[in-house]
């Protein structure tokens, strides 16, 4: 039987290094002075590695291995190796994760083959920071420490949301040593950015800490009249108030203007146009402007006997408007022709966002146990001006777009849809406990109670409305060896749907479950670490058509997804550091509206096989370089009888760092070295067909005072 008040020490420490490691713990290795027991740690000696060995999610800390489900952490000094500058650069290199352009940095993320539709920032949900064309683009990493990625439901986490997986952003944290770090980047299509940021100490015993940081950026793309400028300002002061007592404040904003783009058309016949890359179907007129900012308050008190509870407040706004005008058509061979619509609108979101939650640490039967607790909810008011379209806009020949006539939209665009206001919110309790059945064994059990998910329009009509909805969690995890772990887990999501039944009743929402196999485990003496997973996902309930009675749904659709992943990532030697992930997916319809399409694919826009691959090699303690490769086995859109197929990709990167001194530092990044040509996205049609990113080079200059 383990000793009782070794355990609570255990447990103290490791509620210390949650506070006081918060803002290195995905660099690397600490070393934390042992006989230390009644002062705060405060010695922490960091290396840079590519390998967390515990995952936070906003929920406390807890080790990789001990949670029964595929994550794949893209730490800090993989984000530096890289250059990496928003989310997409970092969701290309994780596992699993396709990234589904939009045009013009704005970006959806399918995992597992469904694709998200919200982001959290550490550790609470945010509609506001979701992609797409309609949203404010990827956020920029400028603000964020790490990014932590679940692959399965997270309904635990999140309440309502797709069963592909959950996307976790850990903030930047203020630090006791002051540091200032100047930073400049260029690339070749040319841009350049430069960021500042500061941070350290702003009273003597260190209690009291602060970080700024600015930054800005612009950037011209490989896609002709394509342009972008993003400024940047982040801020955050925490304070100490005794050694069990934290507070945090902090803001952020993030504003961009950016030329939209909305991808290119293809042939009517199913094959791709003979176009090049760069051709921009647009106007001159084309803007977008969009600026989200984000204020949020956080504290946590720590007991002594290692319970800790932690409250989290959000406040985010996003504003944007634009106007562009797209491709509607394919065209027809030999024809270049093809039509546009002209549209414009603007958006208003106000989301208020809050997190509750309690990590109790206890000693019973002679083994240790962890309970979390907590309650978290959401409330957003969503504003549209409406849509005003054009529909005779000037077609294009896009083998001679410079030939295009192009009025000012804005002087014959009509209101089609009236302005609108749509209020959500939702709220719900959660647990998870962490019991341990032996000294090896541990057993998973928690849920998430949504007690209301609600989403009302202008008139106070529910488009959609839930209750009382239960989300299981199941997990059992067995250690094998003194470095790894076998485990198994069934969790499972559900997603509101806004389809109405015969009778005018919201139809319930689609529910997924997931069973997932997998073993976990760590190399070179835990600053690395492996692991491979099987799963299957089924979600049912999917609104489809009620061929009884045209122009309503019933609750009878079902997809599947299933395959397998592995991946290893970290210090793997003392000069090596990897991520490298595979993973087949493969995913149909089971049931359909339309009995052709049961047993085809469901999530064409995700390939069946994908292989990413990244390292790096010390040659000496001031230079080492690094080799990159990605490949994806295609994905194709098809519409009524024509097919559009992309025959997969294989491309190459590479990266060598200097460093002038222990200040200064250089690292130039190529990434598709052989300039393939490829489409990252096929939609098929007029639109949305997007070209895989050309050959780029980036070059930064790192100094830190």
């Amino acid at each position: 039987m383990k000793n009782y008040l070794t355990f609570i020490e255990k447990q103290r420490r490791s509620v210390l290094r949650s506070f006081c490691l918060l803002p290195v713990i995905a660099s690397g290795p600490v070393a934390i002075a042992q006989d230390e027991t009644d002062e705060k740690l405060e010695e922490v000696f960091v290396t840079g590695s590519y390998s967390a060995t515990t995952l936070g999610l906003g929920k406390g800390y807890e080790s990789l291995r001990e949670i029964p489900q595929s994550i794949t952490v893209i730490t800090s000094q993989i984000i530096k190796d890289q250059n990496m500058l928003t989310l997409n650069d970092a969701m290309k290199s994780a596992t699993g994760v396709t990234v589904k352009s939009y045009g013009s940095g704005t970006s959806g993320f399918l995992l597992r083959g469904f694709e998200l539709d919200s982001i959290s920032l550490d550790g609470v949900r945010s509609i506001g920071s979701a992609a797409g064309t309609h949203g404010h683009g990827a956020p920029d990493l400028f603000f964020f420490e790490q990014v932590e990625v679940i692959r399965g439901p997270a309904g635990l986490l999140e309440g309502a949301g797709e069963p592909g997986g959950y996307i976790n952003l850990a903030r930047k944290k203020a630090k006791e040593n002051r540091s200032v770090s100047l930073k400049g980047l260029a690339h070749s299509w040319p841009g350049y950015r430069a960021e500042v940021d500061a941070t350290g100490a702003l009273t003597g015993d260190g209690k009291l800490r602060g970080r700024a940081a600015v930054g800005y950026e612009d950037s011209d793309s490989y896609i002709d009249n394509i342009d972008s400028q993003r400024k940047m300002l982040y801020s955050t002061l925490e304070y100490d108030a005794t050694e069990s007592l934290s507070f945090a404040i902090g803001a952020l904003i993030d504003d961009q203007d950016i030329i939209p783009d909305v991808g290119v058309p293809v042939n009517n016949d199913g094959t791709f146009a003979d176009i090049d890359r760069e051709i921009y179907t647009g106007s001159p007129f084309n803007f977008k402007e969009s600026k989200l900012s984000r204020q949020f308050f956080e504290t946590k008190y720590q007991f002594n006997s290692g319970t800790t509870i932690a409250f989290t407040l959000n406040n985010l706004d996003r504003n944007f408007e634009y106007l562009l005008n797209y491709t509607t058509t394919p065209l027809a061979p030999p024809s270049g022709e093809t039509s546009r619509w002209a549209l414009s609108t603007d958006q208003e979101l106000s989301e208020q966002s809050f997190d509750l939650h309690a990590n109790i640490p206890f000693f019973l039967f002679g083994q240790e146990h962890r309970v979390l607790i907590g309650a978290n909810g959401r409330e957003a008011e969503n504003y549209t001006s409406g849509f005003a379209l054009d529909f005779t806009y000037p077609s294009i020949d896009v083998f001679d777009p410079s030939s295009a006539e192009n009025p000012d939209p804005a002087d014959t665009l009509t209101q089609f849809r009236d302005p609108s206001t749509t209020d959500s919110k939702e709220n719900g309790l959660y647990f998870k406990s962490v019991l341990g059945l032996t000294g090896s064994t541990d057993l998973i059990l928690g849920g998430r109670l949504t007690n209301e998910w609600e989403t009302k329009t202008d008139d106070g009509s529910p488009a959609s409305k839930i209750e009382n909805e239960f989300t299981p969690y199941f997990g059992l995890v067995q250690e094998i060896s003194q470095s790894a772990n076998v485990y198994f887990s069934v969790t499972e999501s559900f997603v509101p749907q806004e389809d109405r039944d015969v009778n005018d009743n919201v139809i319930d929402p689609r529910t997924g479950q997931q069973y997932e196999f997998g073993l976990k485990g760590e190399l070179n003496e835990g600053q690395g670490n492996y692991h491979v997973a099987i799963f299957q996902i089924t979600e049912d309930n999917r609104a489809i058509e009620d061929l009884e009675n045209p122009g309503f749904a019933i609750a009878g659709g079902e997809v599947k997804s299933e395959g397998f992943e592995a991946e290893i990532s970290g210090n793997v030697s003392e000069n090596l550091k990897v991520l490298a992930g595979y993973a087949y997916t493969d995913t149909e319809f089971v049931e359909s509206d339309d009995p052709a399409e049961e047993g085809t694919r469901f999530s064409t826009d995700t390939p069946e096989h994908s292989l990413k691959l990244w390292g790096t090699y010390n040659i000496s303690s001031d230079f080492y370089f690094g080799l990159g490769a990605e490949y994806g086995s295609g994905v194709f859109a098809e519409q009524s009888d024509v097919r559009w197929e992309d025959d997969g990709y294989t491309i190459f990167s590479m990266m060598a760092a200097y460093e002038l001194n222990d200040r200064v530092k250089f690292i130039v990044n190529g990434t598709n070295l052989t300039d393939a040509i490829y489409y990252s996205r096929v939609q098929g049609g007029g639109r949305q067909n997007y070209f895989g990113e050309p050959r780029q080079f980036k070059l930064s200059v790192e100094a830190s005072f």
